[in-house]
Protein backbone atom coordinates (compact mmCIF):
# COMPACT_ATOMS: atom_id res chain seq x y z
CA UNK A 1 0.00 0.00 0.00
CA UNK A 2 1.04 3.65 -0.65
CA UNK A 3 2.78 5.35 1.90
CA UNK A 4 2.98 2.29 4.18
CA UNK A 5 6.62 0.55 5.71
CA UNK A 6 7.27 -2.65 4.82
CA UNK A 7 8.83 -4.86 7.57
CA UNK A 8 9.01 -7.81 5.23
CA UNK A 9 12.94 -8.81 5.32
CA UNK A 10 14.31 -9.97 1.79
CA UNK A 11 16.35 -12.67 1.35
CA UNK A 12 19.92 -12.12 0.99
CA UNK A 13 20.68 -11.67 -2.72
CA UNK A 14 22.99 -14.48 -3.24
CA UNK A 15 26.27 -14.61 -5.49
CA UNK A 16 28.64 -17.69 -7.17
CA UNK A 17 32.07 -16.39 -6.12
CA UNK A 18 35.52 -17.89 -6.81
CA UNK A 19 38.02 -18.53 -4.30
CA UNK A 20 41.39 -19.67 -4.22
CA UNK A 21 41.65 -23.25 -1.72
CA UNK A 22 44.31 -21.52 0.64
CA UNK A 23 41.74 -18.17 0.91
CA UNK A 24 38.67 -20.95 1.65
CA UNK A 25 40.65 -23.25 4.00
CA UNK A 26 41.83 -19.94 5.72
CA UNK A 27 38.04 -19.31 6.29
CA UNK A 28 37.10 -22.58 7.54
CA UNK A 29 40.30 -22.91 10.25
CA UNK A 30 38.90 -19.37 11.53
CA UNK A 31 42.24 -17.69 10.21
CA UNK A 32 40.27 -15.42 7.70
CA UNK A 33 37.55 -13.01 8.82
CA UNK A 34 36.58 -11.35 5.92
CA UNK A 35 36.56 -11.52 2.38
CA UNK A 36 38.20 -8.57 0.49
CA UNK A 37 37.35 -7.63 -3.22
CA UNK A 38 37.75 -4.38 -5.14
CA UNK A 39 33.57 -4.23 -6.05
CA UNK A 40 31.00 -6.16 -4.08
CA UNK A 41 27.40 -6.02 -3.32
CA UNK A 42 26.73 -3.56 -0.68
CA UNK A 43 24.67 -5.32 1.28
CA UNK A 44 24.25 -8.85 3.23
CA UNK A 45 25.01 -11.82 0.91
CA UNK A 46 24.80 -15.63 0.62
CA UNK A 47 27.64 -16.86 -1.96
CA UNK A 48 28.27 -20.49 -3.29
CA UNK A 49 31.87 -20.80 -3.65
CA UNK A 50 33.87 -21.84 -6.09
CA UNK A 51 37.07 -23.12 -6.03
CA UNK A 52 39.08 -22.05 -8.95
CA UNK A 53 41.87 -24.56 -10.13
CA UNK A 54 42.99 -26.53 -7.28
CA UNK A 55 39.36 -27.98 -7.34
CA UNK A 56 37.42 -26.95 -9.97
CA UNK A 57 34.24 -27.53 -8.21
CA UNK A 58 31.67 -25.77 -5.75
CA UNK A 59 31.96 -26.77 -2.37
CA UNK A 60 30.19 -24.40 -0.11
CA UNK A 61 27.79 -21.62 0.84
CA UNK A 62 28.88 -18.81 2.93
CA UNK A 63 26.81 -15.86 4.45
CA UNK A 64 28.15 -12.44 4.32
CA UNK A 65 27.76 -9.98 6.70
CA UNK A 66 26.96 -6.21 5.38
CA UNK A 67 30.00 -5.24 3.65
CA UNK A 68 32.66 -2.59 5.15
CA UNK A 69 33.59 -0.27 2.41
CA UNK A 70 36.36 2.23 2.34
CA UNK A 71 39.37 3.28 0.62
CA UNK A 72 42.50 1.21 0.16
CA UNK A 73 43.81 2.51 3.64
CA UNK A 74 40.88 1.54 5.80
CA UNK A 75 40.98 -1.71 4.23
CA UNK A 76 44.80 -2.74 4.15
CA UNK A 77 44.62 -1.58 7.98
CA UNK A 78 41.47 -4.04 8.59
CA UNK A 79 43.60 -6.67 6.41
CA UNK A 80 46.94 -5.69 8.58
CA UNK A 81 45.04 -6.17 11.67
CA UNK A 82 43.73 -9.91 10.99
CA UNK A 83 46.76 -10.88 9.29
CA UNK A 84 49.85 -9.14 10.22
CA UNK A 85 52.29 -7.87 7.27
CA UNK A 86 49.43 -7.55 4.97
CA UNK A 87 48.69 -3.97 4.69
CA UNK A 88 51.06 -3.43 1.94
CA UNK A 89 49.67 -6.45 -0.95
CA UNK A 90 46.19 -5.49 -0.08
CA UNK A 91 47.18 -1.39 -0.78
CA UNK A 92 49.25 -3.06 -4.10
CA UNK A 93 45.45 -4.84 -4.20
CA UNK A 94 43.26 -1.94 -4.08
CA UNK A 95 45.57 0.49 -6.26
CA UNK A 96 44.42 3.33 -4.32
CA UNK A 97 40.51 2.70 -5.19
CA UNK A 98 37.74 1.84 -2.70
CA UNK A 99 37.40 -1.76 -1.71
CA UNK A 100 35.65 -4.03 0.58
CA UNK A 101 35.90 -6.14 3.69
CA UNK A 102 33.00 -8.35 3.52
CA UNK A 103 32.59 -10.27 7.07
CA UNK A 104 32.36 -14.36 7.05
CA UNK A 105 29.06 -15.09 9.04
CA UNK A 106 28.57 -18.81 8.65
CA UNK A 107 30.12 -21.44 6.35
CA UNK A 108 28.23 -24.11 5.50
CA UNK A 109 29.98 -27.21 3.08
CA UNK A 110 27.48 -28.33 0.17
CA UNK A 111 27.62 -31.94 -1.55
CA UNK A 112 30.61 -30.78 -4.24
CA UNK A 113 29.44 -29.77 -7.70
CA UNK A 114 32.56 -30.16 -10.30
CA UNK A 115 32.44 -28.19 -13.28
CA UNK A 116 31.59 -31.04 -15.39
CA UNK A 117 28.21 -31.66 -13.40
CA UNK A 118 27.73 -27.85 -13.81
CA UNK A 119 28.51 -28.41 -18.09
CA UNK A 120 26.58 -31.26 -18.15
CA UNK A 121 23.59 -29.87 -16.98
CA UNK A 122 23.89 -26.04 -17.28
CA UNK A 123 25.22 -26.26 -20.88
CA UNK A 124 26.00 -22.44 -20.95
CA UNK A 125 27.40 -22.48 -17.58
CA UNK A 126 30.84 -19.67 -17.14
CA UNK A 127 32.27 -19.93 -13.94
CA UNK A 128 32.93 -16.71 -12.36
CA UNK A 129 36.21 -14.48 -12.53
CA UNK A 130 35.23 -12.93 -9.56
CA UNK A 131 31.37 -13.36 -9.36
CA UNK A 132 27.92 -13.18 -10.12
CA UNK A 133 24.56 -12.95 -8.84
CA UNK A 134 22.72 -16.00 -9.06
CA UNK A 135 19.43 -14.36 -8.59
CA UNK A 136 19.35 -13.79 -12.40
CA UNK A 137 19.79 -17.81 -12.76
CA UNK A 138 17.00 -19.45 -10.60
CA UNK A 139 17.42 -22.92 -12.17
CA UNK A 140 21.18 -23.12 -11.43
CA UNK A 141 20.37 -21.44 -7.87
CA UNK A 142 17.66 -23.86 -7.15
CA UNK A 143 20.37 -26.66 -8.52
CA UNK A 144 22.60 -25.72 -5.93
CA UNK A 145 20.23 -25.14 -3.28
CA UNK A 146 19.55 -29.00 -3.50
CA UNK A 147 23.46 -29.71 -2.68
CA UNK A 148 23.21 -27.77 0.77
CA UNK A 149 23.42 -29.92 3.93
CA UNK A 150 22.37 -28.23 6.08
CA UNK A 151 23.40 -30.30 9.59
CA UNK A 152 26.89 -29.37 8.58
CA UNK A 153 27.14 -25.31 9.37
CA UNK A 154 30.21 -23.61 10.89
CA UNK A 155 29.83 -21.00 12.81
CA UNK A 156 32.10 -17.94 12.48
CA UNK A 157 30.73 -15.21 14.17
Amino acid sequence: MKGQLSFIEEEPKCVLMSLREEYYDAMLEGRKHYEYRTRYLKEASDAYIYISKTKKSIVAKIKFGEPIIGDAQTIATIAEQEEPGSYNGMMEYLYNNIGYAIPIEEITPIEEVPLSELQQNFPNFVVPQSYYILDKKPELLSFLESRERVESCVKKR
